[in-house]
């Protein structure tokens, strides 16, 4: 298998480790559309969060709020988190790299509403679903947690859509565009909370 997180080269600047739990990494990431763009990824190689046994999907939501809280102190707002959800490989999907991982980013989408109720999305209460087809799980700003599986799969879909709120639209790709200097920015503004 050539999974880019289970065989991760620590000599480039954006696999810098933030922080290591017992069965989660936290990076930094190529194509941060702004300073303060992190990625919470399980050690473990599966497609979704939500394959997730209970024990590790309370260690995940714990290290959201953690770093929830510690983007407010930095950057003096909460950040938007998200997750494209693989649960059926064969199904066409948003997810980029078939190993979950999770998007914290400094970013409050200015238009919200009309991005949960585009990708129709439903508020939930916890992670103890287990959808039967690909997903998008949101965290809104506000610590709303919502889940869809009724939207038209696009790679990068919900980066496109921070692009585009940045009026940078050309530029969600992270293959393309990889921003190392908000990379750089994230690595600094975090080295005071790294384990």
């Amino acid at each position: 298998m050539n999974c880019p997180f289970c065989q991760i080269d620590n000599t480039k600047i954006y696999n810098q480790t933030i922080e290591e739990t017992k069965n989660f990494l936290i990076k930094p990431t190529l194509g941060s559309l702004v300073p303060g763009y992190i990625l919470v990824i399980p050690k473990k190689h599966v497609s979704s969060i939500l394959n997730l046994d209970l024990e590790l999907k309370k260690e995940y939501k714990s290290i959201l709020d953690k770093y929830r809280c510690i983007f407010k102190k930095i950057y003096g707002i909460y950040p938007l988190i998200f997750e494209h959800g693989t649960i059926d490989s064969n199904e066409s999907t948003s997810q980029s790299v078939i190993h979950a991982h999770t998007h914290i980013v400094n970013y409050n989408y200015k238009w919200e509403k009309d991005i949960l109720k585009k990708l129709n999305f439903n508020k939930i209460n916890s992670l103890e679903v287990t959808p039967n087809k690909n997903y998008i799980y949101y965290v809104s700003p506000k610590g709303v947690e919502y889940l869809t599986l009724d939207f038209l799969p696009q790679s990068q879909l919900m980066r496109k859509l921070i692009a585009s709120d940045l009026n940078i639209k050309e530029k969600y790709d992270w293959h393309k565009f990889p921003f190392l200097e908000n990379t750089t920015k994230t690595i600094n503004d975090l080295k005071e909370y790294k384990d």
